[in-house]
């Protein structure tokens, strides 16, 4: 960690403990609700009280947290953050958002009932729902984790930089392909998928300009029948490059595409035991800093109600690529354009 890093952290903790000073000794709360589940978790994980005066984080994960990468690294940061700083920790699981009333309804109970001032709502499925409650809840600071352009007041986004993941992922997907066609399968139509998408076929064209890129996306995260069904598509159509970012779909996906002899850019796989064998490239999302990121400016009241984008430069995100997955020569060239990528001499827009 530099020197200015350091500075940065010293200044979170000193305003942390600043507000933190003026709230109560927290009250034992464990909830559970038909459709969610909210916990309250301490320094070691247990359940703890929560005070009705005190700070504390709700998160809100569109699935249960173990069942993908995505809900995982969210929980995951939220976690380790609220308990290094001593702070009440709350969580709903499996959080519907299509229904903006009901999302309304419950969420804003869970905020009423332990006198939440900070929300995380840990996907662009969110964004319109935890809009529309950021208006009943002035005084209550929300954190969307996607990219959205925010209410200029009490909400605003962190967003890991797409765009920049893809045209990476786009470079070893041209570089590995043999026949020209690659594909990407979204979990669902969001912005940060498009940017994505968008990314990897810049990326690919600069490599060729005649490589073609199925986009598909699925009906939601977890319709493992539609996912199966548009890999078939794709085996015949001849891809031999997928990126794949739809998880919990994506564990479905995995081994029907390796067994295919496909080569798979994945999402998050250092948090599964198992990987794929035609595995080229992990992005992996360093979650913690960029809701480390949200929550230090929130508790030194520097929080606006914008987008806020983090790149590898960030530290926030990399792209790993596997070993041996490209031949040397090519692996050499993907190591000159992201260092040309990243330093800004070389810009993919078409």
């Amino acid at each position: 960690m530099n020197a200015l890093q350091s500075l940065k952290w010293l200044c979170f903790c000193l305003s942390f403990m600043l507000l933190q000073a003026c709230s109560d000794e927290p009250s034992a709360v464990k909830d559970a609700q038909s459709m969610s589940t909210t916990t309250t978790m301490s320094r070691d994980h247990s359940a703890v009280p929560t005070a009705q005066g005190g700070l504390a984080l709700l998160a809100l994960f569109p699935q249960t947290i173990t069942s993908s990468a995505w809900n995982q690294g969210g929980y995951q940061g939220a976690t380790k953050l609220t308990a290094s700083l001593g702070m009440p920790f709350h969580y709903l699981e499996s959080v519907q958002f299509s229904d903006v009333e009901r999302f309304k309804a419950e969420v804003g109970a869970e905020i009423k009932r332990h006198n939440i001032r900070l929300v995380l709502a840990h996907g662009g499925q969110f964004v319109n729902a935890t809009s529309e409650l950021a208006k009943a809840f002035p005084r209550v600071n929300f954190i969307v984790n996607s990219d959205c352009a925010g209410n200029n007041i009490n909400l605003g986004c962190l967003s890991f930089d797409w765009d920049e993941l893809g045209q990476l992922t786009g470079i070893a997907a041209g570089l590995k392909s043999r026949t020209g066609q690659i594909g990407f399968i979204g979990g669902m139509r969001l912005n940060i998928l498009q940017q994505m998408a968008q990314g990897i076929r810049h990326g690919a064209q600069h490599i060729n300009p005649n490589i073609e890129l199925t986009e598909v996306y699925l009906n939601s995260w977890s319709d493992d029948t539609q996912a199966l069904i548009e890999a078939e598509k794709m085996i015949k159509k001849g891809v031999d490059v997928v990126a794949i970012n739809a998880d919990p779909a994506s564990l479905k996906l995995y081994p029907i595409f390796a067994q295919a002899g496909i080569a798979i850019i994945g999402r998050d796989l250092q948090l599964y035991a198992d990987k794929p064998a035609t595995l080229l490239a992990n992005v992996r999302l360093e979650t913690s800093r960029l809701i480390e990121y949200g929550l230090s400016q929130i508790l030194q009241g520097r929080w606006e109600g914008k987008l806020y984008r983090f790149g590898i430069d960030d530290q926030v995100q990399q792209v790993e690529l596997t070993s041996g997955a490209l031949e040397p020569e090519k692996q050499q060239r993907f190591d000159t354009l992201a260092q040309q990528l990243l330093s800004r001499q070389l810009e993919l827009t078409h």
